[in-house]
Formats: C-alpha cells, sequence, structure tokens
C-alpha cells in the first residue's frame, strides 16, 4: 500500500489542561455597553466514569505513570499528587471531532516522556484518524494525520494494543489497523509505510488487534488478527513471517452448549502479554467484542520451547469452584495483567458472561494458571446467588467521596448493556471488563475497567487467604458521558442532565458525583423541561425498554424538583415504553399542560401533531392546526398553556394547552422557507423567543412569534443556543451561542450581554473538546454555561474570580 506523507503537522500546546482549574482572557472593568472578555475558568461537573474504560496502561520503569483509553472520551494521564486521571485532549477542535476516540495507547520504554496516542472514533468517519506524539507525556502533541482509519468506538475496541514502540529502536513504531494490515513508521509516527508481506491483513473492520515486541530479543514482534489460527511472530524484524505453531485451530466440543453455536470456526486472539520469562499468555473468544462473545478459552505459549498449555480457569482448578447451574455460554476471556515482580502471578478477565448469574470474574493466579482465586466471587457478599458484585458502601473514591449513580444496578433491566443485577445493596462487579492492571509499583493494587468506571482494590493479597479485598472507585477526573439533555431551572437544583446509557443525574452539588434519577428508570434520557413560574415540576423522556402495565415507561414527571418520580398515566399516541428515541417534552409555566414532540414511524401518527396532556397522560389529545410529526416544540415559561413550534418555516402557537395551534407561514413572520428548530423562550418574559438555525443565522420574536428578526452579524452560525442570567445593569438574558460569529472565525462557544449585537469568545483552544452536543445556560448565576459533548461528559464554565472582585455585581445562587 505504499507510503503516506504526515504532511499536516500541528503544535499543541496544553498544559493548562493539566491544571485543576483553567483560566483564560484578562479581566479588566467592564465597559457600558457592549458585550466584555472576562476570564473564564472551567470545570467539570463530578460523574466520574460514566462510559467504556477500554484500557489502562503503565510504564514499566516510571512510577506511578499510567495512562488510561476510552472509546469515546479519548486519553486521561494519572496524577499521583492530584490523585485523579487529568483529561489530554481537550484541545481537539469540533472538526476534528473523530479524534476524541482513543483506539491504542505506545510507551516507549526507555523514554518515560514520550506518549504515542493513535485517535480516531469510526472507521467510516470521513475525517482522517491521527497520531498524537508528545515529548512531554501529553501536555502537548504533534499530530500527524493517519493513512489509514481508525475506530475507537468499534467491535474488537477491548483488544489490544494495536500500536507498540520497538524496544530497540525509539523511533520505530507498529500499527495493527482494521481495514488495511500492518504498518509500520521509522520516523516516530510522522510517516507509515505497509507491511506488505505479513500473512493476514484481516480486513474485516476489526484487523489486527495487537503487537507484541520481545524486549530481549531484537526482531522479534508477536502480532494477533481477528482470525482464527490468526497469531503470527517475526524474528528478523518483520523480513519473515511465520503462524505461532499449536496455536488453537478449533472449538473443543466439551466446550460448546446446544443451540448456542459459536460465532467463529477458531478462538480469535483478543489481548496478548509476553512475561519476562517468555510466557506468552494469550486470550481467546469466538467474537471480537465487547459483546455477543459466547465462548473462550485462555492459554499459555512458551515462546522458547514453542509448547501450548490450556489454562483456562475452569471446575478443576478455581476456588471457589464455578457457580452452578449455568446453563447458557460461558463468555469468553480477554484482559490480562502480569504482575511486574513474578511472572507466573497474573489477573485474568472474562468477558460477556452476562446477565448472569454467574457474571464476569476476575482471576488471579500464583502459578502460571495452574491454579486460580476466582477473586469477582470472594469479593462478593453471600447471598448474591451468583450476581458478582461489590457492596453498596464501596462505591466511592479513596478518600470515602460516594459514588451513588452506581447504584443503578438495582434497578430493572433496562436497554443499556451490562446492566443491572438484580441484587439490591450490591454494585456489579462489572461489564465489559477488559481494561486490567497490577499496578507494577504495588503488587497488592489492582484496577480493573468496565462500562461505566474504575475499581481498584489495595488488597488483592486478601485473596489469597479466600478474603474479600476492600474495593473502591478510582475514575475520579474521568468524565466520559454522551451528553443528551440539559436542564438549568430558576429554582432548586441547578443542573439537570441527561445522559447515554446511565439516564441522568439532578446536581444538588457540581464537585461531587450524585445519584441518577430514581425509578422508573431509563438507558437514555432524551429530553427535559421545568415548569418556568413552577419550577419544582420538571418531565423528562426517555428510553426505557421496559413495558409498565400501569403507566408510561418512557415519559415522567416530578412536582418535588426531581426528587420524586412518576410515569405519566399512559404513552402518547405512537410513543411506546420501549421507544429508542423519545423526542421532545415541553412543560407549560404553570405545570399543568405537558405538549410531547414525537417521531413516530407507523401511520397514522407520523401524520400528527405532537399530543397534549392535561391530565398528566391519564388521556392524551392529538391537536388541531398542527399535522406534522416534529420534535421542535417548546414552552413560554411565563405564560401559562403557552407552546410554540416550527417547522417547515411555519411557525404555530398554542394557546390553549397544545390542543389546538394557529399557524404562519414564513412570509409573514419573517423566517427562512425552510426553518425548523426548538425555539428558545426567555424564562422571565412573555412572547419572547430565540431560533438558532445553523448557517441561516440566529433570529429573534418579542411578540409570541408573529414577527422575527435575524440578529447579529452577519456570517453568525447557530448551531446551539441558550439564556443565562443577565449581566449586571443590564435587563437582557445573556445570549450564548455554540457556532460562529464571523465566516472566518473559530467553532466555539460565545457570549453576548446585549441582545446579540456583540459577542466575546467564552472558551479558548484549550477549551474545545471536539465540539459541543447541547449547551446550557444558568438563569441564576451571569457568565455560568454548561457544555455537554458526546463523550467528555459535562464541562462548565464561570468567569473567574465571580464573587464580585473582577465583575460588579451579584452572581450568588
Amino acid at each position: 500500500m505504499g507510503s503516506s506523507n504526515g504532511s499536516f503537522k500541528l503544535r499543541i500546546f496544553s498544559a493548562l489542561l493539566l491544571a485543576a482549574n483553567c483560566v483564560t482572557g484578562v479581566a479588566a472593568a467592564p465597559p457600558q455597553h457592549g458585550t466584555h472578555d472576562y476570564s473564564q475558568k472551567f470545570s467539570s461537573v463530578a460523574i466520574t466514569g460514566g462510559g467504556y474504560i477500554t484500557g489502562i496502561v503503565a510504564h514499566p520503569t516510571e512510577k506511578h505513570l499510567m495512562y488510561t483509553r476510552t472509546d469515546i472520551g479519548s486519553t486521561y494521564r494519572w496524577s499521583e499528587p492530584k490523585q485523579q486521571w487529568l483529561p489530554l485532549t481537550d484541545f481537539i477542535a469540533a472538526e476534528n471531532v473523530n479524534w476524541m476516540g482513543t483506539e491504542s495507547i505506545a510507551l516507549d520504554p526507555h523514554h518515560p516522556n514520550r506518549l504515542y496516542l493513535a485517535q480516531g472514533r469510526y472507521v467510516t468517519d470521513t475525517d482522517p484518524a491521527a497520531f498524537f506524539v508528545s515529548d512531554d507525556q501529553g501536555a502537548s502533541f504533534d499530530i500527524y494525520k493517519a493513512p489509514f482509519p481508525m475506530g475507537a468506538n468499534g467491535l474488537g475496541r477491548n483488544n489490544g494494543e494495536r500500536l507498540a514502540v520497538n524496544p530497540f529502536n525509539s523511533d520505530e513504531l507498529w500499527f495493527g489497523t482494521r481495514t488495511e494490515g500492518l504498518w509500520k513508521s521509522t520516523d516516530r509516527a510522522k510517516t507509515w509505510k505497509n507491511v506488505t508481506n505479513y500473512p493476514d491483513a484481516a480486513g474485516d473492520g476489526i484487523g489486527i488487534l495487537f503487537v507484541v515486541f520481545d524486549p530481549k530479543n531484537s526482531g522479534t514482534i508477536y502480532v494477533g488478527a481477528n482470525v482464527p489460527n490468526g497469531l503470527y511472530y517475526t524474528k528478523d524484524n518483520g523480513a519473515t513471517w511465520h503462524s505461532i505453531p499449536g496455536q488453537p485451530s478449533a472449538w473443543d466440543p466439551a466446550l460448546l452448549h446446544a443451540g448456542h453455536e459459536p460465532a467463529s470456526t477458531a478462538p480469535l486472539p483478543m489481548r496478548a502479554v509476553l512475561a519476562p520469562n517468555g510466557i506468552l499468555y494469550v486470550s481467546f473468544a469466538d467474537f471480537p467484542g465487547p459483546y455477543a462473545i459466547n465462548y473462550g478459552i485462555f492459554m499459555k505459549y512458551n515462546t522458547k520451547t514453542q509448547v501450548w498449555t490450556d489454562i483456562t480457569p475452569g471446575a478443576s482448578n478455581t476456588y471457589p469452584a464455578p457457580f452452578k447451574p449455568q446453563s447458557w455460554p460461558p463468555g469468553g476471556f480477554c484482559g490480562i495483567s502480569v504482575d511486574s515482580k513474578d511472572p507466573d502471578t497474573f489477573v485474568v478477565i472474562s468477558l460477556d458472561r452476562d446477565p448472569g448469574p454467574a457474571l464476569d470474574s476476575m482471576y488471579y493466579s500464583h502459578d502460571g494458571g495452574k491454579t486460580y482465586k476466582d477473586v469477582s466471587q470472594l469479593s462478593t457478599p453471600e447471598g448474591s446467588g451468583g450476581y458478582w458484585g461489590h457492596p453498596i458502601s464501596q462505591a466511592k473514591l479513596k478518600d470515602s467521596t460516594p459514588v451513588p449513580w452506581l447504584s443503578f444496578n438495582w434497578n430493572s433491566q433496562w436497554g443499556g448493556y451490562g446492566a443491572p443485577s438484580p441484587v439490591v445493596g450490591l454494585a456489579k462487579f462489572g461489564w465489559w471488563m477488559s481494561s486490567v492492571l497490577i499496578y507494577p509499583w504495588d503488587s497488592n493494587h489492582v484496577m480493573y475497567g468496565t462500562g461505566a468506571t474504575i475499581w481498584a482494590t489495595d488488597e488483592l493479597n486478601k485473596v489469597d487467604k479466600n478474603k474479600a479485598p476492600e474495593w473502591y472507585i478510582q475514575a475520579q477526573g474521568i468524565e466520559e458521558t454522551a451528553v443528551l439533555s440539559l436542564m438549568s431551572p430558576t429554582k432548586g437544583a441547578h443542573l439537570f442532565s441527561g445522559v447515554g446509557d446511565i439516564m441522568g443525574m439532578r446536581h444538588v452539588d457540581l464537585t461531587v458525583p450524585q445519584p441518577m434519577y430514581e425509578k422508573p428508570v431509563f438507558s437514555n434520557c432524551d429530553n427535559l423541561d421545568y415548569a418556568g413560574q413552577n419550577p419544582d415540576v420538571v418531565v423528562r423522556v426517555g428510553s426505557s425498554g421496559i413495558s409498565y402495565p400501569d403507566g408510561c415507561g418512557s415519559g415522567l414527571y416530578s412536582k418535588d424538583n426531581g426528587i420524586k418520580w412518576s410515569m405519566f398515566g399512559s404513552c402518547p399516541p405512537g410513543v411506546g415504553n420501549q421507544t429508542h428515541l423519545a423526542g421532545t417534552i415541553a412543560l407549560d409555566a404553570s405545570g399543568k399542560s405537558f405538549v410531547w414532540g414525537t417521531l413516530p414511524t407507523e401511520a397514522p401518527y407520523n401524520e400528527t401533531g405532537p399530543p397534549s396532556t392535561q391530565d398528566f397522560g391519564k388521556t392524551w389529545v392529538v391537536p388541531k392546526g398542527l399535522t406534522v410529526s416534529t420534535m421542535n416544540v417548546a414552552a413560554d415559561n411565563v405564560q401559562a398553556k403557552t407552546f410554540y413550534a416550527v417547522h417547515g418555516g411555519v411557525f404555530y402557537i398554542s394557546r390553549d394547552g397544545g390542543v389546538s395551534y394557529k399557524s404562519s407561514p414564513a412570509s409573514k413572520t419573517g423566517l427562512p422557507a425552510d426553518a425548523a428548530a426548538v425555539p428558545v423562550t426567555s424564562f422571565d418574559k412573555a412572547g419572547e423567543l430565540w431560533l438558532p438555525l445553523g448557517k441561516s443565522g440566529l433570529w429573534h420574536s418579542t411578540n409570541f412569534g408573529t414577527k422575527w428578526t435575524r440578529i447579529g452579524p452577519k456570517g453568525l452560525v447557530a448551531i446551539y443556543f441558550t439564556l443565562g442570567k443577565s449581566a449586571p445593569g443590564r435587563s437582557n438574558p445573556a445570549l450564548f451561542l455554540w457556532g460562529k460569529v464571523s465566516p472566518s472565525g473559530s467553532e466555539a462557544l460565545y457570549r453576548s450581554d446585549d441582545a446579540g449585537a456583540t459577542w466575546v469568545r467564552v472558551n479558548d483552544d484549550t477549551h474545545q473538546y471536539g465540539g459541543a452536543s447541547i449547551i446550557q445556560g444558568d438563569p441564576r448565576i451571569y457568565g455560568r454555561v454548561y457544555i455537554g459533548m458526546f463523550g467528555r461528559g459535562i464541562v462548565y464554565t464561570d468567569i473567574a474570580g465571580n464573587s464580585g472582585k473582577n465583575v460588579p455585581g451579584t452572581f450568588g445562587i
């Protein structure tokens, strides 16, 4: 496939990202007019994890130096002094959002400051993947576009590492691609050349899963591909390749369960670790994972004698014995970590032994796999019935800060994969447990990543005495949720979130993790709203995956500011309990009228307007005057029973709680003919609306949508828009925009204090997060805006020194 020149080279200085609080800009006295450019302080809303931890990598010689990769939230470095993970790539701009997934991490054993990241979320993304190269542990990077795609959020992301540094030549790196075989760089990832003589490119979208160098024998490399008999080696640095002899070439019929055929004809390699004594430990499964695995084995290969030994944990070599009965396939194996002080001591983790009982286990051996202790089973209190889990009291950081949302394991099964355990009082031991690390500097400290967080213990040695170690959460600093909706009411909790997979939270304290919303539960919370004049009434809609006989599991309301929740009496027409995209919910100012903007796909509901209810869902009415199915609905926050919708350039208003609408075409209102967006309504003035229309700009109405005016400078692009508390001395709300305010400007976060006449950029190039997925202003704190991302959680920014030192006026709650 030839070579590729990484001609695009960009030096990113991101040292500010390694500080807990980052400040930009220069504060000065505000002008009488216009919008002032204050200093900003950026902070993360603490959820602590919330997504899939795909790899944990430690440097072999530099104490405490380790990194963790995620599938959609990039890479973090551990700070021992701060006792938290630090994000390394928040500088990624919106146009490079594909770089927000880390396919693989590589460290140079001889140069601890060197870090290599393979960045690319999706093989199908039109934006190229890239290699991030650092000489200062991720404080800054050189970036080189890759000549092949990557897929950090694709199948097989649980495996690896695909990227490796030659320990005998620090300038040389090898990378196993998903679609184009094996590649090699001799200039530290600047340029790459395809290793065309590699025997099996495995171009199936999964490709080559790991590259392992032998640090004692120059030129020896082991490579594993996602195919049967996919293990190869070279002893001459790739001049010639050979299949590893004796590797498993068929499934043992005794392992298989009737009615459950394996997904592959032979075991597929997953991960491999070469121990200092020349033993290559390899985990296998019948599918690349992280889901849909039915079978697996675990083996070791003596690279000196070329002898394989099956060391799969099972009934004959594991204590406690495997839980019975087990009438389903046993899952595969994936994560491996060898003790740096003893090559015969390691842990290996099963994968996809779910939904249980007998969930995934971490197995611990001191004798090279002859015998094991089942760490998961020993860590679980008696009476769990095989559903391995940590007592909920252990779901906390080492400093005892609780991570209470992990209690979601107690809820009924929903659509989110890997959840939950039915045992009340236990936080599930994990799912998608593919990353694991025995701390190289303390053999009793082990960490493992899951689909939600990182668990750790300092007491692995207790397992040797058949005792349960104490566990805690070690994911502080990692914020990996995909944010779907945000809400900041005028009273009560300052922030409500809707996120993917773990539903969302009521954030009464932004600095510590919060509980998830109480039952009923969603996997995804798609939308939120509150009653403008009665903020104790809030509503949320989402995908539950559960059918309820006594209500609508996809829509819930609360009358106490989101503490307790009740289901709507029924779902609206065209919406079921298991709707995957719940749509938009709008709640009128009084808290008594609801309009649910949905996108049902089945006739006749795909040809009717958003249904409404005046009795909390006991009955729903399909409206008159609005006959198109649309999610572009919003409520007036001041005037009761008033709702708005915009679709195809037509503006709709209802004054009877969404029962009927009057429409006005674009020719009368002044809107563009194709206008379609969710209106943003003032939180203190009836009839004042804004409409963000992307490249068509930002539009404003002060008379209930009768007339609209385009506001802001020419070339303004309004991707996301929200309102915040007005600046001191002003009556109009602060306007926040994610987009552009000039044709040549950067896509970024902007604020206007003077109704859109002038704008200042709020974020800078070190705080871009791959772009926003939503923004939400705070109506009670001037200058505060919440930024939701797809994979980087929620960040909020305040004007620095907002106690009043830099800015006159009151900023408080």
